[in-house]
């Protein structure tokens, strides 16, 4: 199952990929963000509540993502 959805991700379009990798590029620095203020010593309440939006964020985003290359890849065929 994780071979044929490597080989599927491997043949995407350019822009389904462009999509994909921009997001999941985003969705990294934003849990970097959310890490460096948890671990940061003058982060009080307001800080921690950043962090944690920053962190359920990428969620709805990877889906989104993942939904609109669908999409692109089967217009495009």
């Amino acid at each position: 199952m994780i071979r044929k959805a490597i080989r599927r991700m491997s043949r995407m379009c350019d822009e389904a990929w462009y999509i994909f990798m921009g997001t999941l590029k985003l969705s990294c620095a934003m849990l970097l963000c959310a890490f460096m203020l948890l671990v940061s010593p003058d982060s009080g309440y307001d800080g921690a509540m950043l962090a944690a939006a920053l962190a359920e964020t990428p969620q709805g985003l990877l889906l989104v993502a993942f939904i609109a290359s669908a999409l692109l890849e089967d217009r495009n065929g």
